[in-house]
């Protein structure tokens, strides 16, 4: 069974399990890197927003043996667990004034999202976009995030030279940034660390840029001031990693690195060990203390 098949199958499993006063509908979703998953979004006459319930864990559950049945009792489970207890007052999104509020932005890879860049407000920086998202958690709701639109930033009459200000300004104080030594961050995930592990990650002085959430931390990489806290801690410039679109990795320049080989290895591992909708870039890059500024390394 492909994946097609299965998403037939489990759409009519979820609507025998669910009953009347729902409907289920299978869509195809585009994520960074305009990557495709397959998803069904579930909705409850009364509520006004629907989650979105991606298939693939759910799919691999059923290769590795599990019943449609039981795999769409567990996705039904975790349907109710994030619907929200009555509509949500979405009326807000319509004032600028309270959406900057939570305006905040990320690091996408501009070769791999021609398609998206058409339609969002974005900022090229080296061979990466800044890109804006509007985060929110509300009650009943877990957090989420909308992309903001070039169809939202004419609805509120603003342009993107505001929309930078004021993510630049919110970010930082939304998702703190953070820098752990790499030792510290994979006790925090729980061993579910990143592809550019060394086997002795402890003798080895690498330190992972991300927020405290863990999600689109590349971006903190431009907060002002992290990546000179950091490289006048250690007294050098920094080489910087881009592990996946959530966190980088830094490390001081110690004279000796082979450029080259960091990049062979960037450029294998995006292949073989990073989600394809995580990946932000193959590039190696730069931070020089002195002058505060992001190059690609040479």
């Amino acid at each position: 069974m492909n994946m097609t098949e299965f998403s037939g199958n489990m759409k009519k499993a979820v609507e025998k399990k669910l009953g009347q006063g729902y409907s289920v509908e299978e869509v195809t979703i585009s994520k960074n890197n305009d990557i495709k998953l397959e998803a069904l979004v579930i909705r409850k006459e009364g509520i006004n927003l629907s989650p979105t319930v991606y298939l693939a864990s759910y799919f691999e559950s059923y290769e590795n043996g599990e019943s449609i049945k039981d795999v769409a009792g567990r996705l039904v489970r975790d349907f109710y667990a994030a619907l929200p207890e009555g509509d949500i007052d979405v009326s807000f999104y319509e004032d600028y004034e309270k959406v900057k509020k939570g305006l905040s932005y990320k690091l996408i890879s501009s070769e791999r999202n021609e398609f998206l860049l058409e339609s969002v407000p974005h900022v090229p920086f080296l061979d990466l976009e800044i890109v804006f998202y509007y985060c929110f958690e509300m009650n009943g709701l877990p957090e989420g995030t909308i992309l903001i639109r070039n169809s939202h930033m004419e609805r509120w009459g603003v342009d993107t030279g505001l929309l930078m200000k004021d993510a630049l300004e919110n970010a930082p104080n939304a998702m703190p940034g953070r820098c752990q030594r790499i030792g510290e961050f994979l006790d925090r995930m729980s061993g579910h660390g990143s592809g550019f592990i060394t086997q002795d990650i402890e003798s080895v002085p690498l330190y992972v840029v991300t927020n405290r959430q863990m999600s689109n931390g590349a971006a903190t990489m431009l907060y002002p001031g992290l990546l000179k806290d950091l490289s006048d801690k250690l007294g050098r410039n920094l080489f910087l990693i881009p592990s996946s679109v959530h966190e980088i990795i830094a490390f001081a320049d110690d004279g000796e690195e082979d450029t080259g080989c960091i990049k062979d290895m960037i450029f294998s591992i995006n292949r073989t060990q990073v989600e394809p909708q995580d990946v932000l870039s193959d590039s190696l890059y730069y931070f020089d203390r002195d002058t505060g500024k992001i190059t690609f390394a040479s």
